[in-house]
């Protein structure tokens, strides 16, 4: 095998087996703190507060990875996720659930970011392509761990399962060491500086725009660690059943990722939001009216393409729109909305469904997303009204320090 073919499977396979272990861990952790008596309030908290931590170390992460690279940081981001799996072998109380779900929310927090800012500049014209093989080695690692957790813990037990999870996440580590090599960071530039330029990231509304297609991104992914479960429970389905339709949710964005990766361009970005929008508002519409096995699994899956659509695009909207130098914190800042939608989606979703009942839940939040999607042409022009020169996506002044870095 040659060097760079060697690179390219090192960089895949380490993503892929870090999506079995976060699979698993969605598995795993639940059913271990059942085991342990918790309560499902308890249970869901486990879940829901981890993402404060990950929210803060997201953008601390970023500017970590352009500062130093995204090699350095997912070294990290493979460490913390075997130090999560060893916290796991000793927890028998809550406070250590909650600590290596944080350990392993920060290490989901940086592995994204890196991954996709480290994709991005590998050798190769269109990012959509690029980015999309890069996303279906994800997708798949996350549907083999999801669908192989529940058999793993059946076949090992809790302790053998967290043995084998962490050994999983110590090879991530040793692939990492065969990582391809890209253009190095620009030198001179203090973390702080980094820091300040998110601060004015975020304060242009091009990039809410983006930040509102990984919000739409994030939508299939909140609801099937959160309502769906219970959903699926409601209709008298065993809990293998559950897992198997779950792991669903995955299959989409594996097809879209090999399949669709190189369609999916800026040029494009308009009629994508929509499509992407109006598949997300139907399906979930469609969701709280299926109940037989093949039609939810139709509609999982289809909630699962429309989101990978969308989150493919998030992707090449700040990989295009930026410079190597400051990818990851651009892949930061346009990814918010995978923070934002575990935090406020599950809540409203699930408030609804106590009080009307899950089809109208679901229909609810559907229809909500397809006026969405009906406004496409007017989000664009109030949030993006430079949308055909990329240059206009980034600050200028940001763009100006990184520049001076390379000069320097």
């Amino acid at each position: 095998m040659s060097r760079p073919a060697y690179n390219l499977v090192a960089l895949y396979g380490s993503g892929a087996l870090w999506n079995i272990c976060m699979g698993m861990l969605q598995v795993l952790v639940p059913l271990y703190a059942l085991s342990l008596g918790f309560s499902i309030i308890k249970i869901s908290s486990l879940v829901s507060l981890p993402v404060l931590a990950e929210l803060v170390v997201r953008f601390g992460g970023s500017a970590i990875s352009d500062r130093f690279g995204e090699r350095r940081v997912l070294q990290i981001c493979f460490l913390l996720m075997a130090l999560s799996g060893a916290v796991l072998l000793l927890a028998d109380h809550y406070l250590h659930l909650l600590l290596a779900q944080a350990l392993a929310f920060c290490s989901r927090s940086t592995f994204w970011t890196s991954i996709q800012s480290l994709g991005s500049q590998l050798p190769g014209a269109n990012l959509g392509k690029k980015l999309g093989k890069l996303y279906a080695w994800n997708h798949g690692g996350g549907l083999i761990g999801l669908s192989l957790g529940g058999v793993i813990l059946a076949l090992l037990g809790f302790h053998n399962a967290f043995i084998a999870l962490t050994s999983i996440a110590i090879l991530c580590v040793v692939l990492s060491l065969g990582f391809p090599h890209v253009e190095p960071k620009p030198s001179g530039r203090a973390l702080w500086e980094i820091t300040q330029g998110i601060g004015r990231f975020l304060g242009y509304r091009h990039i809410w725009l983006a930040i509102s297609v990984s919000f739409a991104a994030a939508l299939p992914s909140a609801l099937s660690q959160s309502i769906y479960p219970v959903y699926l429970a409601f209709l008298d389905y065993q809990e293998q059943w559950i897992g198997l339709l779950i792991s669903l949710r995955t299959l989409g964005p594996l097809m879209i990722g090999l399949m669709l990766g190189s369609f999916i361009t800026i040029s494009r970005q308009r009629g994508i939001y929509a499509l992407g929008m109006a598949g997300l508002g139907l399906f979930l519409v469609a969701a709280g009216l299926a109940e037989k096995p093949l039609s939810l699994g139709f509609v999982i899956v289809a909630l699962g393409a429309a989101g990978g659509l969308m989150d493919l695009l998030y992707q090449v909207q700040a990989a295009e729109f930026s410079r190597a130098g400051d990818r990851s914190v651009a892949m930061a800042s346009t990814g918010l909305g995978w923070i934002l939608c575990p935090l406020i989606t599950p809540m409203i979703v699930g408030w609804l469904a106590q009080v009307q009942g899950f089809k109208v839940a679901f229909s609810v939040a559907g229809l909500f997303i397809i006026l969405i999607a009906a406004g496409t042409r007017l989000w664009h022009r109030l949030l993006a009204p430079r949308e055909a020169s990329p240059v206009g996506f980034v600050p200028t002044e940001f763009k100006s320090e990184v520049d001076a870095g390379h000069q320097s």
